[in-house]
C-alpha cells in the first residue's frame, strides 16, 4: 500500500469485555475459540475450558465448551440480551460455533482420516449440549458460514486441499482417500450432504469468505488473490490489490468492501470500491471507538456487521452501509 494513502475512521463500539464476562458466569481459565455475528445479528462465542490432561491424540481431546449468544440493537450499539448454554464436557477440539436453526454447529477445523474411516469433525448440538448428529465435513477447515436455509459453506486451507492426516496418504491398509476439501470450497445441506462444490478455480487455500445482504457468497483465494461472487449459477470475479487477506466484509450497495490488510499487515484494515472487474485501493480505515484507536487483535467480518477482538481483551462491533467513505 502506498505511504501516502489516505485514511478514514472506522467507528466501532464497545459489545463487552471478555475478562468481565469470565469474571462474572465462573469461566475463568477459559479462552475463546471463536467469534462471529449470524444472519440474525446476534454475536456468538465459543469458550473452550481446556482439559489439563492431554490426550496422545490431540483432536480428540476433551474441552468444556459455553457457546454465548448476545443480542444487540446495532443501530442503538448496546446489549439488550446475553445467554449462556453450557455444552459439558466434549470429546474433540472444535474451532468453530455457528448457529443452526434451533441448534448449534460445532465445528473442528482438523479431522483426521483413520483405520475405520474419517473424524466426524462436524456436531449438531441442542443448546444443552445433547449430540443431535454428527458427521463429517473433511480436514484443513479456514472458514465456516451458515446460510439463513441453514446451507452450510466451508473453504479450506491448503492441508485440506493437498491431504494430511491421514487424507491423500497411499500408505495406510484403506489406500488413498482424496481430501474433502480438494476443491477448496463446498456447500453442503444442513445434514452434511454436498450441495456445490467450486469447479472453476484453483484454489490452493481459501483465505476469507463472506455474504452479501441477498446471501450471495463472496470468496477470497490464494494463488491468485482474485475476489469471485457467487450465486452457485453464476459469478463475478474481481482482482484485489491485496495479497493475504483473511478476512473481508461486502457493503449492502455490494461494491464496497471492507478488507483485513494481507500479509505482515493484519492488524491494519482498507476500505476498497469495485471499479469494473478491479477492486481500487481507496482509503485506509482506522478503527476507533470513543475517540481512541483500537489495537486489534482478530477480527470476524460478515456483511455490514463486524467483530473486531481488541488487545485490551474487549469485543467491539461495527456496522457500515458503504456510503460514508
Amino acid at each position: 500500500m502506498s505511504k501516502s494513502l489516505k485514511a478514514k475512521n472506522l467507528p466501532l463500539f464497545s459489545i463487552i469485555d471478555l475478562n468481565e464476562l469470565r469474571r462474572e458466569n465462573h469461566l475463568e481459565g477459559t479462552e475463546v475459540t471463536d467469534f462471529f455475528t449470524a444472519r440474525d445479528g446476534k454475536v456468538y462465542l465459543l469458550m473452550e475450558q481446556p482439559s489439563e490432561t492431554q490426550d496422545k491424540d490431540w483432536l480428540s481431546t476433551p474441552s468444556t465448551y459455553t457457546a454465548v449468544e448476545i443480542q444487540l440493537d446495532w443501530a442503538e450499539q448496546r446489549v439488550l440480551e446475553m445467554t449462556l448454554f453450557p455444552l459439558g464436557l466434549l470429546k474433540f477440539q472444535f474451532h468453530y460455533l455457528r448457529p443452526a436453526g434451533e441448534h448449534f454447529l460445532l465445528l473442528g477445523a482438523r479431522c483426521a482420516y483413520r483405520e475405520n474411516g474419517p473424524d466426524n469433525n462436524a456436531w449438531i448440538v441442542s443448546r444443552d449440549g445433547t449430540i443431535l448428529s454428527r458427521f463429517c465435513l473433511g480436514d484443513g477447515i479456514q472458514n465456516c458460514m451458515v446460510k439463513a436455509d441453514g446451507t452450510i459453506i466451508t473453504g479450506y486451507f491448503d492441508e485440506g486441499v493437498f491431504g494430511n492426516y491421514g487424507w491423500a496418504d497411499s500408505s495406510g491398509t484403506h489406500g488413498y482417500v482424496p481430501p474433502v476439501g480438494e476443491c477448496g470450497l463446498i456447500a453442503w445441506t444442513p445434514a452434511g450432504i454436498p450441495l456445490w462444490k467450486n469447479e472453476k478455480y484453483s484454489i490452493y487455500d481459501c483465505y476469507a469468505i463472506s455474504l452479501d445482504e441477498e446471501e450471495n457468497l463472496w470468496f477470497y483465494y490464494y494463488d491468485e488473490f482474485r475476489l469471485v461472487r457467487t450465486n452457485f449459477k453464476e459469478d463475478f470475479v474481481f482482482e484485489v490489490p491485496i495479497e493475504g487477506s483473511g478476512a473481508f466484509s461486502v457493503a449492502p450497495s455490494g461494491d464496497t468492501f471492507l478488507f483485513q490488510g494481507g500479509y505482515q499487515k493484519h492488524n491494519k484494515f482498507y476500505f476498497l470500491t469495485a471499479h469494473g472487474g478491479h477492486l481500487g485501493q481507496k482509503w485506509e480505515a482506522i478503527p476507533i471507538c470513543d475517540g481512541n484507536k483500537v489495537a486489534v487483535e482478530q477480527c470476524s467480518l460478515l456483511s455490514s456487521r463486524m467483530l473486531f477482538l481488541g488487545k485490551n481483551g474487549i469485543l467491539y462491533g461495527g456496522i457500515w452501509g458503504g456510503d460514508g467513505l
